[in-house]
């Protein structure tokens, strides 16, 4: 059995998998059309909106879900969804609303902001469109002030192009995310967002769902319901249900490598260990050059024992690298938490820092991957 697959259609594991059904989240969805109402019922500008959410409770499942049906509604309304994680600068965002409006996209350099904005304003007037941009993961532009600088001429779109109309939509993933310090008072007064909560699901809401994709996605006696609870248990343990669905497919593979036609609860053991630091490894992969070399010198610096100072990491990678830039790479990876920064009693601005739980085992993955 080693070249035959337990998979019906393993895409249903996959965290990027748009479900057919989408329970537990009906209020929410009603709340986020209804943002959306004043412009598909006479092409006003939507209401902005922040959703609020730990990460896997369904914030960017159910922003698709209501983008694709307004895509599939009307022509008058541009919806863009843009990663965070992925598009980290000013013009990255705006380069992927510009390709949403032109199906191409702008040359990677010798295009101001101004001028590319200048483009999406004028076809959104010609089209008399509707522009709704999703930035997904927002907190992700927080640390170095890169969230501020999208979302005003966003907002102020209007002012210097009569006639477009634009809305935003924010999701947040860090409760400590905050969009009173994270933005200046002009900003905040045109956003004037309404926040929708996405509560983390409950263990039996985790199950129903797991349930549901394992019936659809695997073959019958696959998955017994034991080796489910116990998935179950430790997608609520992390607190995330992509843990979940992560352990559910690295489980299965582990079975049909060993030609077993049920996996057992030793799979799904296996399979956790690596899954859940599935956030961490989101994380990472999300990382620049810099960043990534950041983290590298303070796993260097911590596998020499002692406590691990902000000093002598910058003086791994000091070459080529400002104090300044070393400093906002640093609160970048305390932001994505995969450091923690104390400060050290003393002279100066010395921090002493930690390295979370899982980096290091997912930073020697992937190396070895590369």
């Amino acid at each position: 059995m080693s070249d035959q697959t337990l998979f019906r259609d393993p895409d249903l594991f996959e965290i990027t998998h748009l479900p057919e059904a989408f329970p537990y989240r009906d209020t929410q969805l009603d709340d986020l059309a209804f943002a959306l109402r004043p412009t598909l019922s006479y092409g006003a500008s939507p209401l902005n909106t922040v959703l609020r959410g730990t990460p896997g409770t369904g914030k960017t499942t159910a922003v698709r879900r209501i983008f694709a049906e307004v895509e599939e509604t009307t022509q008058a309304v541009v919806p863009v969804l843009v990663s965070c994680q992925t598009e980290k600068t000013q013009y990255a965002v705006f380069s992927r609303i510009f390709l949403a409006l032109f199906g191409h996209l702008p040359p990677p350099s010798g295009v101001s902001n101004t001028r590319l904005m200048a483009g999406v304003a004028h076809a959104l007037v010609e089209r008399g469109a509707v522009l709704v941009v999703c930035l997904d993961d927002a907190n992700e532009l927080i640390p170095d002030g890169t969230l501020g600088s999208v979302l005003a001429p966003l907002l102020r779109m209007h002012e210097a192009w009569p006639g477009a109309r634009t809305g935003v939509v924010l999701t947040l993933s860090t409760p400590e995310a905050d969009l009173s310090r994270a933005l200046d008072r002009a900003t905040r007064s045109v956003l004037q967002a309404s926040e929708i909560v996405f509560p983390p699901y409950t263990a039996e809401e985790v199950r129903g769902i797991l349930a549901e994709r394992v019936r659809a996605g695997l073959y019958p006696g696959v998955m017994p319901p034991a080796a489910l609870d116990l998935v179950v248990e430790r997608a609520m343990a992390c607190g995330d249900l992509r843990v979940g669905l992560d352990v559910v497919k690295r489980a299965v593979r582990a079975a049909e490598r060993e030609a077993r036609a049920v996996v057992t609860a030793g799979d799904v053991l296996a399979a956790f260990a690596v899954s859940r630091h599935l956030h961490v490894a989101m994380a990472v992969r999300a990382l620049t050059a810099g960043e990534r070399a950041v983290l590298d010198a303070a796993l260097a610096e911590e596998r020499e024992g002692g406590p691990v100072i902000s000093g002598r990491v910058y003086g791994r990678v000091c070459e080529g690298m400002k104090y300044t830039v070393f400093h906002e790479r640093l609160k970048k990876l305390e932001a994505l938490r995969l450091v923690d920064l104390y400060v050290r009693p003393g002279r100066g601005r010395t921090r002493e820092i930690v390295v979370r739980e899982g980096v290091e085992e997912v930073m020697v993955r992937n190396h070895e991957e590369d």
